[in-house]
């Protein structure tokens, strides 16, 4: 099987171009008839009777669910366990944890031929080149986002389609910002900000001085889109950093805020099916992986309302233009790779800034 293209500057033209975790439960209440299941381990805003329901009817299949919090989470917690717990996650890859989690040898390949929605649905473009090692693919794409700014323009104004990380440290908004509680989104945005390689920096102390002086100034962290939602809701901060879909919920209920992109730079992530090491549902993991991608895109979409990589979600022109696709990847990074030793280093720096 070739991998695909990694094509970054091109995405969509018209809708013509596209057609902490918790206690395991399953979402039917019991097995299939023929006693199939699976396990899903996932966000819990992908985790939803609306797609979930018509697989379970449509298959004879049970899905068990697990959410976790953060990749970070999963990574350990797939680690931890023994081999089989988990069939089917979604890390965010490519980048930093899905070559992480590839390397930890916690993920097993998946079969193209198994999976039908890869050519007939996946945009063409996001079948990258990262999704593959050795000839063998172990990411199939489901929906792209992105760590934006959001801010309440009736309080602050109109700050403009992309600001700059200075904000984040600006006295003017003191008790009026929110942040993401993850250690390495953390360092690469402080890194970002004192102009050092985000992947690479060479200074975590001047990392960790800056984190300090950050958090003296944030009145709420979040670790999920529904915590950030309700921050912006209770007027808890005006301005700061989180996801896109956040946001597009956040304007469905019609909230004064905006969205912008981080001009030093803005992580991009795409939320991907893969199998878990060791799993003893192979088949009914693929089957899963291609129902969501072909049946129930629609309904995807419409839930966590980030833009879904499926031609099967039938965009109208509106969508395409209000989730300026082409913009938001040629804003985007896909932070690299950190081993274990980095990531324990980055928690080590995250620990101590919010003691």
């Amino acid at each position: 099987m070739t991998p695909g293209t990694h094509s970054r500057r091109r995405f969509l033209k018209s809708s013509a171009a596209v057609g902490g975790a918790g206690a395991l439960t399953a979402i039917a209440g019991c097995t299939g008839d023929d006693g199939r299941e699976l396990t899903y381990f996932s966000w819990g805003a992908y985790i939803d009777d609306s797609w979930i329901g018509p697989f379970e009817e449509d298959t004879g299949i049970t899905v068990n669910t697990e959410t976790y919090e953060s990749n970070a989470d999963a990574i350990n917690q797939i680690e931890t366990s023994p081999e089989g717990t988990y069939d089917v996650w979604t890390p965010s890859a490519p980048g930093a944890d899905f070559e992480r989690a590839y390397r930890n040898e916690l993920l097993d390949p998946i079969e193209p031929d198994n999976v039908p929605g890869w050519d007939e649905h996946v945009f063409d473009e996001m079948k990258l080149d990262e999704f593959w090692f050795d000839d063998e693919l172990y990411a199939v794409p489901m929906t792209f986002g992105f760590d934006g700014a959001i801010y309440n323009h009736d309080e602050v104004g109109d700050l403009g389609d992309t600001i700059s990380y200075d904000l984040l440290w600006d006295e003017e908004y003191d008790g009026e910002l929110t942040s993401r509680d993850d250690a390495a989104t953390q360092v690469w945005t402080a890194a970002k900000y004192l102009g050092q390689d985000a992947d690479e920096p060479d200074d975590l102390d001047a990392i960790q001085e800056a984190l300090e002086d950050h958090v003296d100034l944030v009145n709420t962290y979040w670790t999920s889109s529904a915590e950030s939602i309700q921050t912006f809701q209770e007027g808890e901060a005006t301005l700061g950093t989180s996801w896109d879909g956040a946001y597009h919920r956040l304007v469905a209920e019609d909230e004064p805020v905006s969205l912008a992109f981080w001009e030093e730079g803005t992580i991009g992530w795409i939320d991907s099916f893969c199998i878990a090491r060791g799993s003893e549902n192979r088949e009914e993991a693929e089957e899963f992986i291609d129902y969501m991608i072909s049946e129930v895109p629609r309904e995807w979409f419409e839930g966590p309302q980030y833009i879904v990589l499926s031609d099967a979600v039938d965009y109208t022109d509106e969508e395409l233009e209000t989730y300026q696709l082409e913009m938001a990847l040629e804003n985007t990074e896909f932070p690299a790779y950190n081993d274990d030793d980095t990531i324990q280093a980055y928690d080590e720096i995250w620990t101590d800034v919010t003691a």
